[in-house]
């Protein structure tokens, strides 16, 4: 009598969801506080060096990084990136608590340097293991569970998303009524136990889950591609072979822009008096949006598919991205191009946006009451804040169809090619900050950000437009995948077609072994 078949446990999903929440607490509370000591010490320019500093780390170490993590040991990428994370964070902080209690006017450039530089070797870090938890850990704990990669996906974007409503309001209000040094002392205490609790986590996570401790090829159907896995290529060339790269590419477009919520526009806040606890509340419900978002994903995926998610998502973001646009051309916004030009001689110009990066301007902007706050600044923020919604239900579909259109062999170095190039963008958007860090110039990086986000749009477009544009065939983007691989394979360079002819006779001479090894068990059966 054979018992009933026992239902798989959720322990270990629920583990990956405890350790990416311990995680994004801490990397939410830092990345916003970090904006606001950058403004507070050097304004708006010293937000822009400050993220252009983590740009160029994450483009130049994740990408040459990423091309080697596919070959090491799970475990050590985690819990190394783990350690070097919380480690440079809670070092950063020190820095800053101790330019907050001694105000060195003398050194303020050198310090300023020494906290972005090592905050963004936490950056790095940070990014890694977001690797490790979105694009890697969860397509085998979901695999290994047998839960649906769609649901996992959105519950740990739903994770991060919860604390980006929480931690900014809390933050903001911990900056609002202690000494900034104090705060800089509970996000070293933070980091030093959420390091010890994520290890435990992690170590325990990995060695009960038996697909986290092997690397195989995730091709089916086709003996001889999996053999061809050993073949090693050049990283870029990898992801441009991709039939989702265009997907991807779209995808890093949205990162040159001004409109991400991210610090720069928490300066422009803070340059029109609005206050810390504020900014981190209006951060907090695109937060919220952010969440209904992920959780719509989920659902709209299942019915229409991950192509048409994408759209939908994509067209709403543009509508309300758009409204920050609108916002610059009202009556009473601080835009003024022609001003600036009129006024403005090149030489002056360089002068001044060297002087900036040189002498770091302590910013002492008085806050004002919220309902004192002037139309366009409002706008503008209520348009990003209601793009989140249209962001976070495009981008965890466009991430899936990369998780289900990659082999598990490139898995590491496709991501972070696109990780390298989100930071590309992210870089030139940052040089053209310090370039013109100028509030009433800011109206014209917000108009181009809407070029940008509108090209994002279109380049997912025409990768629909490759897929087709069934409203019954939820797969389209797999069809795609097939044919990929079947181009791969009518590859006619000597090399390849010698690789795929010892694979095609190594798998022969396994097939007629296992044949004769089959029919010998047949004949002893029958005897």
């Amino acid at each position: 009598m054979t018992g009933a078949k026992k239902s798989p446990s959720r322990w270990p999903e629920l583990q990956l969801y405890g350790a990416f929440l311990l995680t994004t607490l801490g990397d939410r509370m830092w990345s916003f506080v970090i904006g606001l000591f950058m403004h507070q010490l050097g304004g708006m320019t010293w937000v822009a060096v400050q993220q252009l500093v983590d740009s160029l780390l994450k483009l130049f170490g994740i990408t040459f990084i990423g091309q080697f993590l596919d070959k090491i040991d799970r475990d050590k990428i985690i819990q190394r990136t783990l350690l070097l994370n919380n480690a440079a964070v809670a070092l950063s902080a020190l820095i800053f608590a101790g330019m907050f209690q001694y105000r060195p006017d003398n050194y303020a450039t050198l310090y300023l340097l020494i906290a972005s530089a090592i905050a963004s070797v936490s950056k790095v870090a940070s990014e890694i293991q977001r690797i490790c938890f979105t694009k890697d850990w969860v397509v085998v704990i979901a695999r290994s569970e047998s839960v649906d990669l769609s649901k996992v996906n959105s519950y740990l974007l739903s994770i991060d998303q919860a604390s980006s409503l929480v931690l900014p309001w809390v933050s903001g209000w911990l900056l609002d009524h202690f000494p900034w040094q104090t705060v800089c002392l509970v996000i070293i205490a933070y980091n030093c136990g959420s390091w010890i609790a994520e290890a435990y986590i992690l170590r325990n996570l990995y060695q009960n889950t038996e697909g986290l401790k092997t690397r195989s090829s995730e091709l089916e159907g086709d003996e001889e591609l999996k053999g061809i896995k050993d073949i090693r290529m050049n990283t870029v060339t990898t992801y441009f072979r991709q039939s989702s790269w265009t997907a991807g590419f779209g995808l890093a477009l949205l990162y040159m822009t001004v409109l991400g919520f991210d610090n720069l526009a928490a300066s422009y806040g803070q340059k029109h008096g609005l206050s810390a606890e504020y900014i981190g509340f209006l951060r907090g419900i695109g937060s919220l949006l952010g969440i209904a978002g992920t959780l719509s994903y989920h659902h709209i995926s299942k019915r229409v598919g991950l192509l048409w998610t994408v759209m939908i998502g994509l067209i709403w973001q543009n509508i309300f991205i758009e409204m920050c646009g609108v916002s610059m051309l009202l009556p009473g916004s601080s835009m003024d191009v022609s001003g600036f030009i009129q006024n403005t001689t090149a030489s002056q110009w360089v002068s001044k946006a060297i002087h900036k990066v040189t002498n770091p301007e302590p910013q002492d902007v008085p806050s004002i009451p919220f309902w004192e706050v002037s139309l366009p600044v409002n706008l503008f923020f209520f348009g990003i804040m209601f793009a989140r919604f249209g962001l976070w239900l495009a981008d965890p579909a466009i991430t899936q169809i990369q998780q289900e259109t990659i082999r598990e062999d490139q898995r590491y170095m496709v991501f972070s090619v696109q990780l390298g190039l989100n930071e590309l963008f992210s870089v030139l958007k940052d040089i053209i900050v310090i370039m013109f860090p100028f509030t009433s110039l800011f109206g014209a990086l917000t108009l181009g950000s809407c070029a940008f986000v509108f090209a994002g749009f279109v380049f997912n477009l025409f990768y629909h437009a490759q897929c087709g544009f069934s409203l019954t065939n939820k797969n389209m983007h797999l069809v795609e995948q097939e044919a990929t691989e079947m181009s791969d394979l009518s590859d006619t360079s000597p090399e390849r077609q010698s690789l795929i002819g010892g694979v095609s006779g190594d798998l022969r001479a396994v097939e007629e072994e296992t044949k004769a090894t089959s029919s010998t068990s047949n004949e002893e059966e029958t005897h």
